[in-house]
């Protein structure tokens, strides 16, 4: 009798450590959000402005390189780089609430993002960035998220895109924040990106754009138990139509392709709202990435 009570506890402490284990996965995405805005940084910290370094990266994969495509050796070896040159990985919650003046930052602060929603972002990149205490943005395009979670081709590193459950899990995981890169305007033509189309009156135009950005806001709060605060421009390309939609919306920060570092002041949120980013060519290597982040 007295062995089966100690089993019994023994199986009981080892399903509640299960369980909390578990918790962070179960979050509601919003619940999140709001914690990291309360991250506690260690060393020094930013006064009442702050250079913003951001980079950007899309795939990454064993079997090939290139302009948009880093392999896993690479990106550990720029993570293990930008430790070195002293750099706090942030997201972009945290840098929102440092710009309302309701947070901190540290003294230099990265924002590592990801933009299409690569399901290689999680087979590869995850391990990596929770190795070395880092976390990033992965800001996902819904129709190839709504491909990969409805056709049952999902889960293929080489080409697969996070399906819905999968973008929900890295939300819960700790170390990733969850953005938007539209529903289904990632493209050339017969648009490019989110840009207006020249047989397109204003009003055509602002009630496409307003469609796709609440499409894809809503799908991901209802699929994924996302609240997108962060958009991320396809191909960079923004116009005043969209900064007024999306911040209607509540919308804090955006991204954009144009290279360099963002100054941000604590207090001013409109300082936040247009992030630049240096592209990481998989091409190349860690050093001339940090060659860049250096000027």
């Amino acid at each position: 009798m007295v062995l089966s009570v100690r089993r019994l506890i023994i199986v009981t402490a080892i399903c509640a450590l299960i369980a909390l284990a578990a918790l962070p996965w179960l979050c509601p995405a919003h619940t999140r959000a709001a914690d990291s805005e309360a991250t506690t940084y260690e060393g020094e910290l930013a006064g009442d402005s702050v250079k913003i370094t951001a980079v950007m990266y899309h795939s990454v994969l064993k079997s090939k390189v290139g302009k948009y495509t880093v392999s896993p050796s690479a990106f550990e070896s720029d993570l293990i780089a930008f430790r070195d040159m002293g750099y706090v990985s942030v997201l972009p919650a945290e840098i929102a609430a440092y710009a309302r003046g309701e947070g901190n930052l540290p003294a230099k602060p990265l924002l590592i993002t990801f933009d299409d929603g690569h399901y290689n972002n999680l087979y590869y990149a995850h391990d990596i960035l929770a190795k070395y205490g880092m976390r990033a943005l992965i800001s996902p395009i819904g129709a190839f998220s709504e491909h990969s979670s409805v056709s049952g081709d999902d889960s293929n590193p080489n080409y697969s895109h996070l399906t819905w459950e999968q973008i929900g899990q890295m939300a819960g995981s700790g170390v990733w924040e969850v953005g938007s890169h539209t529903y289904n305007m990632h493209s050339y033509k017969p648009r490019f990106g989110i840009t207006q189309m020249s047989e397109e009156s204003e009003e055509e135009y602002r009630q496409a754009l307003r469609a796709d950005i609440v499409r894809m806001h809503e799908t991901l709060k209802d699929k994924s138990g996302v609240i997108a605060a962060t958009f991320a421009y396809p191909f960079g390309r923004y116009t005043p139509q969209s900064e007024e939609i999306l911040k209607e919306m509540g919308y804090a920060i955006t991204l954009t392709c144009n290279e360099g570092k963002t100054q941000v002041r604590k207090g001013d949120i409109d300082s936040a709202f247009y992030i630049r980013r240096y592209n990481r060519d998989g091409d190349k290597s860690t050093d001339w990435l940090i060659k860049k982040l250096a000027v």
